[in-house]
This record gives structure tokens, C-alpha cells and sequence, in this order.
């Protein structure tokens, strides 16, 4: 995914989109002009935050997880390996399913609608091509139990299980989590950015 998809909502702020997972080595931005930072992580984000190598003097004031956990790829704790193994292989007619699997709820035909007018400028083999290389580097890079001041879980999530994440953040000592009215993609329900925050 990319930032078209969010263009539609309003963010009263600078917004740096990081969606390229493709290596563990993700591009260095200066912070130093911004007097607070919040990081809004999203589905294999959420991951891909916990272990983006960020300023030794950055302070972070707001760590939020949306659909995700530390673990992408797991039967239990992530997205079951079987599927991700389906999504691998996505071409441009499987990705159109995989995009409808984004949404759930009552609004999903209106959220769907939504997405598939400002869909993501990359192809379907460049979103394989960074399934591939997650694939080789995330075994061998284990995300630190970083604390996060809030998790959303979907209700209807079915790219990164309900169930699979609520195992995980009560694995990792987190008692409460924010349900979401929502599938894996909750964003249309909101204005801006900031309402997640």
C-alpha cells in the first residue's frame, strides 16, 4: 500500500508515509523540526515500526497500533501462513479480491468503493516482491516488545485475524485493546488521521 488510499482524509499535521517493506532498511528523515512525533502503525507496519531504526534522541509522544502485531506471519499470532502464502502469488486479478478482504462491517461496499478510487500507485508485483522479501528478513530480525499506548483490533479483520491479534496483545501483556466497527482497513471511518491518535 501507499498514501493514495489515505488522501482522502484530513490531517491537521505532516504525515511521512513508510510503506515500502520490501528490506529492513527503511529511508532516515530528520525530525529535528518537529516538536512532536507520533507513530501510527498499520497492519505489517506494525512490525515494520518496532523495528525501524529511529533516532537515539527521538521521542516519540504517541505509539499506536492498527490491525498488526510483532509477529506478520504466524499461525496464531499474525497473518496464518497459508494465507500469506496465497497473497505471494497475487496478480492483478487475486489482488482485486485481496483489496475487497480490506474492508468488513456495515459501511465495507461503501468503504471498498471508497479505496478502489484512490487505489495504492503500486502494482500487484511490487506488493509481492515486498511479501517475498519480508519473507527472508523478518525471521531473522525479531521485533523488541515495544509498548504501545494504544491498539486497535478490527472486529471483521480478515487479512490479520481478530482472533490472531487479540492472542498476540494479550500474549504480550496487554490487557485491553480499542475494537474497531471495522475490517482491516478502519480509516474511512474516520475525518482525519489525528481521530486515531
Amino acid at each position: 500500500m501507499d498514501e493514495n488510499p489515505f488522501s482522502v482524509l484530513k490531517s491537521n499535521c505532516d504525515v511521512l508515509y513508510v510503506y515500502d517493506y520490501t528490506t529492513p532498511d527503511f529511508p532516515a528523515f530528520d525530525f529535528s523540526k518537529y516538536k512532536s512525533v507520533k507513530l501510527l502503525s498499520f497492519s505489517y507496519g506494525v512490525y515494520a515500526g518496532a523495528i525501524a531504526q529511529l533516532p537515539d534522541d527521538l521521542k516519540l509522544d504517541a505509539r499506536v497500533a492498527i490491525n498488526g502485531t510483532l509477529i506478520p506471519v504466524d499461525d496464531k499470532y499474525g497473518v496464518p501462513v497459508k494465507q500469506f502464502e496465497l497473497t505471494e502469488k497475487m496478480d492483478s486479478q487475486s489482488v482485486v479480491k485481496f483489496r475487497q478482504r480490506l474492508f468488513g462491517g456495515e459501511k465495507a461496499q461503501q468503504h471498498f468503493d471508497i479505496f478502489e478510487n484512490h487505489l495504492p500507485k503500486r502494482s500487484a508485483q511490487s506488493c509481492t516482491e515486498e511479501l517475498l522479501g519480508m519473507k527472508k528478513y523478518v525471521p531473522q530480525i525479531p521485533a523488541a516488545q515495544k509498548t504501545f499506548d494504544k491498539v486497535y483490533v478490527a472486529k471483521y479483520d480478515r487479512c490479520v485475524p481478530t482472533r490472531n491479534q487479540r492472542n498476540f496483545w494479550q500474549k504480550a501483556g496487554l490487557e485491553e485493546t480499542i475494537e474497531l466497527e471495522s475490517g482491516h482497513f478502519p480509516f474511512y471511518n474516520y475525518k482525519k488521521l489525528e481521530d486515531l491518535l
